[in-house]
This record gives C-alpha cells, structure tokens and sequence, in this order.
C-alpha cells in the first residue's frame, strides 16, 4: 500500500511541475497569482519528498539516519519535511543525514530546488511581451 501512495505522489509532484512550466504568466510579473503558483508548487514539492521519505523510511528502507523505533507517524512526516525542506532550499544537512537510497531522493529534490527558480526566470524572461 506505501508504494501504491509513493506512485501516486510521485504523479501529483510531476504534474505540479509541469503545471508550473506550462501556466502562461499572466499580468506583471510580481504578481500575487504569480507567488501563489510558486508557493503551491513548492508546497507540493516539499510534502511529496517527504511523503517519498516517510513512505520509504515505513516500508523498511533506510533513507535518513534517525531512530524510527520511537517515533510516530507525525513525528517520522515531520522530520522528513525538515529533511524534504533543507533539500529544496538549501544544500545542506543538518543533524539529518540521508542514507542509501534516501541519497539519490535528496539529490533529485536539491536539484528540483535549484533549477526550479532559474526555469521560472527563463520561462518569464523570454515570455514577455515585446515592449513598445
């Protein structure tokens, strides 16, 4: 069943970028549609790595180093949303170190958090209109 939940949050965060890239940004470019799409996207991204973390972490495969024993659910979500969140806003880890696979995630999501911003740039630079 955890996989089943992976695959389909997998989809949704896929869908959530491509719907970024192809929205037409409409109006200035500051605009307060503009920051709600970047903000929905990237709270997409956030709670799909971490969901990715969670499902993996509860399926038996070790992706950060924590002890799960204690831990609820909430508190196992909560710290993978910390790890999902330094991931995608900044390089680095803290106290939470990803291990075997949950390396490979964490590469995909500091990748996503960097590339993201330059794409959204690139996308309304050259989508502007032709000044007068």
């Amino acid at each position: 069943m955890g996989w089943l939940v992976l695959v389909c949050i997998v989809i949704m965060t896929g869908y959530g970028i491509k719907r970024l890239l192809t929205t037409s940004w409409e109006g200035q470019v500051f605009s307060f549609k503009n920051f709600l799409l970047l903000t929905v996207t990237y709270g997409v991204l956030l709670t799909g790595f971490a969901t990715v973390y969670t499902v993996m972490t509860l399926e038996g495969v070790e992706v950060m180093e924590i002890d799960t024993t204690n831990h609820s659910f909430w508190s196992l979500f909560s710290t993978s949303i910390y790890l999902s969140g330094m991931m995608l806003f900044s390089i680095g880890n803290g106290e939470i170190i990803p291990l075997g696979l949950g390396r490979w995630v964490s590469l995909m999501a500091s990748y996503l958090g960097h590339a993201l911003p330059v794409t959204v740039v690139w996308t309304l630079i050259f989508n502007r209109p032709p000044s007068e």
